[in-house]
């Protein structure tokens, strides 16, 4: 399905395709996607084409923004009466009794979920290997991965299956997806969307966003999440189509492109000199403490996703894969008074953070990853020390954003010479969602690069 998501909302309005049309070709491409992706835990035909079938009859859901549109979800989202894997062991699913705050909203927009998608056990990682589902795979090389732990949210996007989905993000495990498989994913402010019916993994960094094939899907995604939000009347589309000129980009100093891969840089310049042609400004800035503040995420993210699986951990330690096995090992040994600190210390360089960079920028621009984005048996490295540095590396520049609580959005820019996509990020205020979701709209039509979809054999 080539359409963007507000395309396919505006054929169905218009009555051009019903929804139960369009919510089965989704399941016909998702039964064939998923032989060679995995991007799926579980297809849900009958309740998708149940809840096709409601709208449908509300007369194509003409006030729905959303009517009759597919998606799916990482398997992580609450859905009243069906079971969430967490993408762990059957011994360790859970049949839920509620459904997730953000689900009932996109239902009340009248959009379709087809099933949930693969993911990294728990959210611990960021290749997308799975030891009981087996690993999701990049659309555009099943040989590549699809990033983490969103796995299959980047994959079943960018293959064309589904017009959106949803992701967790605790350490970049939305936008690196969203890079690898060329797609646009957002890490909202902290605390912006309800984690009410949603698996924690570390509520201190856990955020909750969209992945889409455009920013303009995204926002529309943003647009119908809101009702999610106690009080919440702010459109996210509205800086779509505005004027960019003027704003500020930070371009960072230090830190982020240390070690950088020639093939990469190039395409980060590439996305800035599009910006500038766009009319916005170009700054230098320092940002400080990165390194820290990497460290400082880590304690938090083992501490209390330790905490959270304890009780879990010591009833059925074996049901759980070696790698996430030893990363909770490694937050049981975390001590109190490292925790306490690293909470404390928040408020702290976030002041220092917005005094040093954001005073002289709008938006910062960074790279997502820093070399082109590896193979599955690259990153097949178990439980040793090496998965560690890996993983480190794969999010060396996201991480910094879960812990100031700052939203981030990435998009693509480009593809390296194996024909794989490539993502840049923009890292805004606060709140600020609309300017950098505005801003990813505007490179898109200056660049041309939008809506991709992997053809998938």
């Amino acid at each position: 399905m080539t359409w963007t998501l507000k395309e396919a909302a505006s054929a169905v309005r218009k009555r051009k395709i019903g929804c139960v049309e369009l919510v089965s070709a989704s399941l016909e491409a998702a039964r064939r996607v998923n032989r060679v992706s995995n991007c799926f835990i579980r297809m849900d035909e009958a309740f998708a084409l149940d809840s096709a079938s409601a709208v449908d009859r509300l007369a194509g859901g003409e006030q729905m923004l959303m009517a009759g549109i597919p998606m799916a979800h990482k398997d992580m989202f609450h859905r009243k009466g069906m079971p969430c894997s967490y993408g762990s062991s059957p011994e360790l699913a859970q049949v839920p009794q509620a459904t997730s705050r953000l689900l009932n909203a996109l239902d009340r927009s009248g959009a379709v979920q087809v099933g949930s998608l693969n993911m990294s056990e728990f959210a611990f990682g960021a290749t997308g290997h799975n030891d009981h589902f087996g690993a999701c795979r990049n659309p555009w090389n099943p040989a590549y991965i699809a990033g983490g732990s969103s796995s299959g949210s980047g994959a079943a996007v960018a293959s064309g299956v589904v017009f959106a989905a949803l992701g967790s993000d605790t350490g970049g495990s939305v936008r690196i997806p969203a890079a690898a498989c060329g797609a646009v994913g957002l890490k909202p402010t902290h605390g912006l969307l309800p984690s009410n019916g949603v698996m924690p993994m570390s509520r201190s960094l856990d955020c909750f966003g969209p992945i889409g094939r455009t920013a303009e899907d995204v926002a529309l995604i943003m647009d119908c999440l809101a009702s999610a939000i106690e009080g919440e009347a702010a459109r996210f589309s509205c800086r779509l189509g505005g004027d960019v000129k003027g704003l500020r980009v930070g371009i960072p100093e230090n830190y982020y492109y240390d070690d950088i891969d020639p093939i990469i840089e190039s395409l980060m310049e590439a996305s800035l000199l599009r910006l500038e042609q766009l009319g916005c400004k170009l700054v230098k800035v320092k940002v400080p403490g990165h390194q820290e503040l990497t460290s400082l995420s880590y304690i938090i993210l083992g501490a209390e996703s330790a905490t959270y699986h304890a009780e879990r951990f010591a009833r059925h330690e074996a049901s759980y894969g070696q790698q996430t096995r030893a990363r909770l090992l490694h937050g049981f040994f975390i001590p109190a008074a490292a925790y306490v600190q690293a909470k404390q210390l928040r408020g702290l360089y976030f002041k220092r953070f917005m005094q040093d960079v954001m005073s002289q920028c709008d938006v910062l621009h960074t790279p997502v990853f820093r070399r082109p984005t590896p193979t599955l048996e690259e990153t097949d490295l178990g439980h040793t020390l090496e998965s560690t540095r890996m993983i480190s590396d794969l999010s060396h520049c996201t991480r910094l954003t879960n812990y100031l609580g700052l939203p981030a959005v990435s998009l693509p820019c480009g593809f390296c010479p194996n024909d794989l996509p490539v993502g840049f990020q923009l890292i805004g205020r606060p709140f600020d969602e609309p300017t950098l979701l505005g801003l990813a709209h505007a490179h898109e039509k200056v660049s041309g690069i939008r809506n991709l979809v992997a053809q998938v054999a």
